[in-house]
C-alpha cells in the first residue's frame, strides 16, 4: 500500500494502537478506548500511530493507511487486513494490542496484551509471545494464563465526558430506558417490553452522547445487561436510578450466579456509589447516588495516574 513509512526516531517511544476502527465506524467501548488512551500517550509526547482517523486529534497522532480485506476471515487476525508498511526500531516501538488479537501483527519485540474484558479464550493466547506484557483495564484478566496474574500493571483510559454528561435535576422524570448491549437474552428482552422501557440501543444515530444525557435526564430509572459497562455510572452522574442486571434477573448464566452486590462493587469500584446490582439492591441505588459525580472526579484522577504509570514503565524498558 504504498512506499514504506518510517516510523519516527526522535528519542520517544513509538506507540502503535492496533484499532483500525474509527468511532464513527465502530462506536464501542474497547474502541473508545484506544482512541482515548492515544491521545493520552501523545499528550505525555509520545509518537502514537493507529490505522484510523484519531477521534481526540493531537500532533503527536499519526494514522498509517488501514483495510479490511472483505473476507470471512475473523477480524482479529492479521490476514483479515491490509496496511502501509512500515520500518521502526524495535528498542524503542511498543505494539498494543486488545485481548481477542490473534499474534503480534507487526512483530514489535515490546508487546503489550490489554485486557478490556476478560480472555477464556486460549487458541487466542497461545499466539502470543511470552515476554508479552499484560495491562488490565480494572479486573479484567486471563482466565487460560493464571501463571501472568502476578505481572499484570493496571492501564485505564476512560473518559467520562464530564462536559456532556451532568444531572439537570430533572423533578419530573418518569419510566425505564435500558440498552440491551453484552448478555442480555430474549427473556430480558420481554422483561424490559413489560416495563415499558425505552430502548436507547439507536443511541449511536440518534445524537451519540448528547441523546444518551437527555435521556437519563427524562427517565427515572435505567437498566444495563452488560455488568461491565461504561453506561450504568454515567447514567447514575446524570440522576438515574441505575439497576445493573444480576444473573436472577436477567435470566443470562454468563456471570456467577453467586455474586453479592457487595462483591460486585469490590470487583467494579467505578460502579460503587449509584448502581444498584440487581432490583434488590435498589436502595443502595437511591441512598448514594449524591456521591456519584465525587467518586469518578477520583476515579478519573486514579485512571490518568495509570497512564502515567504505564508509560513511566515503558520508558524504563526502552532507554534502559
Amino acid at each position: 500500500m504504498g512506499s514504506i513509512t518510517n516510523l519516527k526516531n526522535n528519542g520517544k517511544i513509538n506507540f502503535i494502537i492496533n484499532v483500525h476502527d474509527g468511532i464513527g465506524d465502530m462506536l464501542t467501548g474497547g474502541v473508545i478506548a484506544f482512541h482515548y488512551l492515544a491521545y493520552l500517550l501523545a499528550k505525555e509526547g509520545h509518537n502514537v500511530y493507529m490505522f484510523a482517523k484519531p477521534e481526540y486529534s493531537h500532533k503527536n497522532i499519526y494514522t498509517l493507511t488501514s483495510q479490511n480485506n472483505n473476507t470471512d476471515k475473523d477480524r482479529n487476525t492479521a490476514s483479515a487486513w491490509q496496511w502501509e508498511e512500515f520500518s521502526f526500531l524495535h528498542k524503542n516501538t511498543v505494539a498494543i494490542y486488545d485481548q481477542t488479537k490473534h499474534g503480534n501483527w507487526f512483530d514489535t519485540k515490546n508487546v503489550v496484551r490489554w485486557f478490556l474484558y476478560n480472555q477464556n479464550n486460549n487458541d487466542i493466547e497461545k499466539t502470543w509471545g511470552e515476554n508479552d506484557y499484560y495491562f488490565c483495564y480494572g479486573k479484567q484478566k486471563s482466565v487460560v494464563n493464571v501463571s501472568k496474574k502476578q505481572d499484570w500493571g493496571e492501564l485505564i483510559a476512560m473518559n467520562f465526558y464530564f462536559e456532556i454528561f451532568k444531572n439537570n435535576n430533572n423533578k419530573y422524570r418518569s419510566g425505564f430506558c435500558h440498552l440491551n448491549n453484552k448478555h442480555s437474552s430474549s427473556k430480558s428482552h420481554i422483561f424490559t417490553k413489560e416495563l415499558n422501557s425505552t430502548s436507547l440501543d439507536n443511541w449511536k444515530s440518534l445524537g451519540c452522547h448528547r441523546y444518551l444525557n437527555q435521556e437519563f435526564n427524562k427517565h427515572e430509572y435505567f437498566l444495563c445487561y452488560d455488568q461491565l459497562s461504561f453506561w450504568p455510572q454515567i447514567a447514575a452522574l446524570c440522576g438515574c436510578k441505575v439497576i445493573t442486571m444480576n444473573v436472577k434477573d436477567n435470566l443470562n448464566t454468563y456471570y456467577d450466579y453467586n455474586t453479592t452486590p457487595q462483591e460486585y462493587r469490590l470487583d467494579n469500584p467505578l460502579k460503587k456509589y449509584g448502581v444498584a446490582f440487581g432490583f434488590d439492591d435498589l436502595q443502595h441505588a437511591i441512598n448514594t447516588q449524591h456521591l456519584v459525580k465525587d467518586h469518578l472526579v477520583e476515579m478519573d484522577k486514579y485512571n490518568k495516574n495509570t497512564i502515567k504509570e504505564f508509560i513511566k514503565f515503558w520508558e524504563n524498558k526502552c532507554y534502559a
